[in-house]
């Protein structure tokens, strides 16, 4: 009985390995026909032509916007074809008496038996002062005084401002700016150079008709 049971057995498993198999072959062999009828359907459709794309010519213009620069207002300047100008210099005689400086020659007979010249300061150089633009471009009138300190080498130093009129205009900076341009002879007393402090000049600024 137990012999019989396991033939039995055998033959349902060889039956089985059999239709599995059997199977098996068959699927591979309807996928393969699948597959070729997915080609050969692919393969009988038309070709599609792709028409070409056409697109019109576009005339491209050119727009330039013309960007004019803003006017800028004109300094504060003096206007062309002004009146020429005339600067005067003159000295301040009621202050300091120096417009005629005086030429003393004094002979001292030194214990050397040397000869001493005294001289007193002698302008060589006044220079002309600018004229200021904003006085020039109204038409503005004035004058300056200014100090000044004369060095033993002829030339001047320290120049101080004492008087504008009319102010704001820029007389006193002018005339300070020529104070400083002065060529004297210096003042000579015992043979030696000396300082000569206190000096006044009056630069009147004038416009000519």
């Amino acid at each position: 009985m137990s012999s019989n049971t396991t033939v039995n057995k055998g033959i349902r498993l060889s039956l089985a390995a059999f239709l599995g198999i059997v199977t098996a072959f068959f699927l591979t062999v309807l996928m393969y026909l699948l597959i070729l009828t997915n080609d050969a359907e692919l393969d009988e459709q038309p070709a599609r032509k792709i028409s070409d794309i056409w697109q019109p010519e576009r005339k491209i213009t050119e727009n330039i916007k013309e960007v004019k620069p803003e006017k800028v207002d004109e300094p504060d300047e003096p206007p062309p074809d002004l009146p020429q100008q005339q600067t005067d210099i003159e000295m301040d005689l009621d202050a300091v008496s120096i417009a005629t400086p005086s030429m003393q020659t004094d002979i001292n007979i030194g214990l050397g038996g040397g000869f001493a010249r005294d001289t007193d300061y002698i302008p060589l150089y006044v220079p002309q002062p600018a004229y200021p633009r904003r006085a020039l471009s109204r038409g503005k009138e004035g004058y300056a005084v200014v100090e000044v300190i004369i060095t033993t080498t002829g030339g001047v130093r320290d120049p101080k401002l004492l008087e504008e009129q009319p102010a704001n205009f820029g007389f006193g900076r002018a005339a300070l700016k020529a104070a400083l341009k002065l060529k004297y002879n210096p003042r000579v007393v015992d043979g030696k150079p000396e300082e000569v402090p206190g000096v006044l000049y009056k630069f009147t600024f004038q416009l000519e008709d």
